[in-house]
C-alpha cells in the first residue's frame, strides 16, 4: 500500500515539475509510519530526485535522511558502505560519472560522513565531482553557482566535507589520490578569485598527505556481521554472546581478570603500540614524499600562494626539511 501510495504521489509531482514543502510532508507520511524504507521507495524517491527540478530545501533534507537511513542504518552491514552499495549508490545518483543533482551530491557526502568505513572508490567518485566542477563547469554544485576555473566557499566546504569523512578514502588522513586531486583542482583555479579558505584547506590537507598516518583500521564488514550475530546471540548456558560477557565480567575475581579478555589486551597494546611508531615515522617527510611534491609543485613552472602556503606550514611543523625541498623553502 506504501509503495502503491508513493508511486502516484512522485508520478503526480513529476508531471508538476516542483516540489513544495506540503508535498515532501506527503511523502514522509508515506515513509516513515513503519521507520523502514525498502529499496523500491529509495529509488522511487531518487528518481524522483533526478525528475524535478524545482525542488524546496524540505526536500533535500528528506531526501538525505532518507538515503542515509536505508544505505547506512537498515541495510547490511549496518554502519558500513560495502562494495555492493557502493555500486548501488554510483548507478543510481549519477550519468556518464557525473551525479545528476546538488541534492544527490550532498545525500553522497553525508553518507560518507556518517558511515563508519566505505570503499575508497566512493569518496573518490564524490571528489571527483567536486574536481569536474572546477576544471571543466560541469555537474552539479552543492548549493551554489556552478563557476568554472574558480573556487567558491561552497566548494571549499564540501571538499573539506570530503577529505575528512569518517568514511572517506583514507579515513580522515590525505590519501595521495586525494592530494593529487587537490593539486589538479589547485592547477586549474589558478590566479582566479578563489575563496581564501582554499589556500589554508590545500596548505594543511596537502601537509597532512605527507606527515600522518590513518590510526583508525575500519572493521572489516565480515567482522562486523560476527560481532552483530554474537551480540544477539542466547544460550542457555549463559556464557557467550553479551548476556554470557557480562557474566564472566561480574563473575571474575578481580586478580584474573585478564583471563576474562584472553589475549585481547596484549593485542590491543600492540596495536596501539604500532600505530603510535606509525604516527612518529610520518611525522617527517620521506624520501619518496619530498621528490613527489617538488615535481608536482614544479610540474608548470609556477610557484602559487596556495603551493607557498603548503610549503611555509611544511617548513613550520615538520621536524626535518628534506633536501630535494630546501629549494622551496627558500623561494616560499
Amino acid at each position: 500500500m506504501a509503495d502503491t501510495a508513493l508511486y502516484a504521489l512522485t508520478a503526480r509531482l513529476t508531471a508538476a515539475g516542483a516540489i513544495a514543502p506540503a508535498d515532501v510532508v506527503a511523502v514522509r507520511r508515506i515513509l516513515y509510519p513503519d521507520l523502514d524504507i525498502d529499496r523500491a521507495e529509495a529509488e522511487a524517491l531518487i528518481a524522483l530526485d533526478s525528475a524535478v527540478g524545482a525542488r524546496c530545501r524540505e526536500w533535500n533534507d528528506l531526501f538525505i535522511e532518507a538515503l542515509t537511513d536505508y544505505v547506512v542504518h537498515q541495510q547490511t552491514p549496518a554502519d558500513y558502505v560495502d562494495e555492493a552499495k557502493s555500486d548501488w549508490l554510483i548507478s543510481q545518483f549519477s550519468t556518464g560519472g557525473r551525479v545528476r543533482s546538488d541534492s544527490a551530491l550532498e545525500a553522497l557526502v553525508h553518507i560518507l560522513e556518517t558511515a563508519t568505513a566505505a570503499p575508497p572508490r566512493l569518496a573518490q567518485f564524490a571528489l571527483a565531482q567536486v574536481k569536474a566542477a572546477v576544471l571543466d563547469g560541469d555537474g552539479p554544485l552543492l548549493r551554489g553557482k556552478l563557476e568554472r576555473g574558480r573556487i567558491c566557499a561552497a566548494e571549499v566546504e564540501l571538499l573539506r566535507r570530503l577529505l575528512y569523512a569518517a568514511a572517506g578514502d583514507g579515513n580522515v588522513a590525505i590519501t595521495r589520490a586525494e592530494a593529487e586531486a587537490l593539486f589538479d583542482i589547485n592547477d586549474a583555479c589558478r590566479g582566479a578569485d578563489n575563496d581564501p579558505a582554499w589556500t589554508d584547506l590545500f596548505a594543511k590537507a596537502l601537509a597532512a598527505s605527507v606527515m600522518t598516518v590513518s590510526g583508525f583500521t575500519p572493521v572489516d564488514p565480515g567482522d562486523e556481521a560476527r560481532r552483530e550475530a554474537w551480540l544477539a546471540h542466547a544460550d542457555p548456558s549463559g556464557m557467550c554472546g553479551i548476556a554470557g560477557f557480562f557474566n564472566r565480567m561480574f563473575t571474575t575475581p578481580p586478580a584474573t581478570g585478564n583471563a576474562l579478555w584472553g589475549d585481547g589486551l596484549d593485542s590491543w597494546r600492540a596495536h596501539n603500540a604500532e600505530v603510535e611508531a606509525a604516527e612518529r615515522a610520518a611525522e617527517g617527510v620521506s624520501d619518496e614524499e619530498a621528490r613527489w611534491l617538488a615535481e608536482r609543485i614544479g610540474r608548470d613552472g609556477v610557484f602559487d600562494p596556495a603551493e607557498q602556503a603548503l610549503i611555509r606550514f611544511l617548513k613550520t611543523e615538520s621536524p626535518a626539511i628534506h633536501p630535494a625541498l630546501r629549494p622551496l623553502m627558500d623561494a616560499a
